[in-house]
């Protein structure tokens, strides 16, 4: 595809069904029968395009490409078993590369139902439909990971106060008790697991800033807590 052509895509407001339209009909394919090696390369040029001339590329139109690439695996491991010689391995070079080309389109195999490899002609606008079906499979996911990230209450605790308040506290509690050590146990008010990750967290920190110095001889024991070196 020219850059003039694919400049005329950056610039218009098309949707990823017009591209891959568009394509067909420049590439003079036959919609009924596609080359789904060809529609692939072209998509993920567009797709390069984009990137290389700062035009912001939508999360559909990487999904999309990583189908077509899906697709064009597919296909081409169908087509290498009905042939030998240097045919074959003309396409075990073109499946390399393939896959070091899909890395740069990835997204979760989860999330994309298994595909059979091609048994009969591809339509262009069954193809469009199928991809459509993907994406909104891929929707529903986004939205469901939305409402559990909303449903997420994250403490408007500053972590630096309670850093400087537990600190306070081991300095305050040595001088008392004039020992080198105090029991981690004996920092916590109620020894239930909301308070022991509130001064844990901010005990991690003190130790690895070296204002305190904690030891633990077995693990899941107490820890001891003593002035650092800092």
């Amino acid at each position: 595809m020219d850059e003039k052509k694919i400049m005329g895509f950056l610039t218009s407001e098309y949707s990823w069904e017009q591209i891959i339209y568009e394509i067909v009909a420049w590439d003079g394919m036959n919609p009924w029968d596609l080359n789904i090696s060809k529609l692939a390369n072209h998509f993920i040029e567009y797709v390069r395009s984009m990137d290389t001339l700062d035009f912001r590329v939508p999360a559909k139109y990487v999904i999309v490409a990583a189908m077509l690439l899906k697709m064009k695996s597919d296909y081409l491991q169908s087509f290498k078993e009905q042939i030998t010689g240097q045919e074959e391995q003309e396409i075990q070079e073109e499946l390399e590369d393939l896959e070091n080309e899909s890395e740069n389109f990835q997204i979760d195999p989860l999330n994309i139902p298994p595909r059979r490899q091609p048994t009969r002609k591809i339509v262009v606008s069954e193809l469009v439909n199928a991809l459509r079906k993907v994406l909104k499979a891929e929707d529903r996911r986004t939205s469901r990971e939305k409402n559990r990230r909303d449903k997420i209450v994250i403490s408007a605790d500053n972590i630096n106060e309670r850093i400087k308040t537990l600190y306070s506290r081991i300095n305050t509690i040595l001088g008392r008790i004039r020992k080198k050590e105090v029991e981690f146990s004996k920092l916590v008010d109620k020894w239930e697991r909301d308070d022991i990750l509130k001064n844990f967290v901010p005990l991690v920190h003190l130790d690895n800033q070296g204002k305190v110095q904690a030891r633990q001889e077995k693990i899941f024991e107490e820890i001891y807590v003593s002035r650092g070196k800092k």
